[in-house]
């Protein structure tokens, strides 16, 4: 099979994943209109094996329409450009530096973007809730892409 075809088919797959992760995997905080979810994972997951191009329109665009379908489609463009700009950082870092960092890196892009958009909605108080969510769910994407990462690149690019 082609290598190119090969690459859009896994794309596809992995932003299908993604907006399962995030739409099905979802867990509503009260008070706020803000959620959090398991998609973090495979965002940083196609991150670190296809690199920042690819990590940057899955993790944007899958997230993105993952708010719209989910019923939050006034974060659907904000969600566009953290997770995007996460994804993408997350890509071009994990090629020159440790995986580690670049997941660390990607989470806080995310957590700084998320708060920051999260306490000019909703104000001052929802800034707290936000982060504390957020860093449960980097976390917890981020151990899961790491830990899965090596052996998955193996498989879909060879090596």
């Amino acid at each position: 099979m082609d290598v190119k075809i090969k690459k859009v088919a896994f794309l596809g797959l992995f932003m299908a994943l993604l907006v399962i992760a995030t739409t099905v995997f979802r867990f509503p905080v009260p008070t706020f209109n803000l959620y959090f979810n398991l998609g973090e994972g495979v965002i940083y997951l196609v991150a670190l094996i296809f690199g920042g191009p690819a990590g940057a329109i899955v993790g944007g665009v899958g997230s993105g329409m993952s708010d719209i379908l989910g019923g939050y489609p006034v974060w659907a463009p904000i969600t566009l450009l953290i997770k995007g700009t996460e994804g993408f950082i997350v890509g071009v870092l994990s090629k020159r530096t440790k995986p580690y960092l670049a997941v660390a890196a990607g989470a806080a892009i995310m957590m700084i973007g998320y708060a920051t958009a999260a306490g000019l909605l909703y104000g001052a108080g929802a800034v707290p809730v936000e982060l504390a969510g957020d860093f449960v769910q980097v976390s917890v994407g981020g151990i899961i892409a790491l830990m899965l990462h090596y052996r998955l690149k193996k498989y879909i690019i060879g090596r």
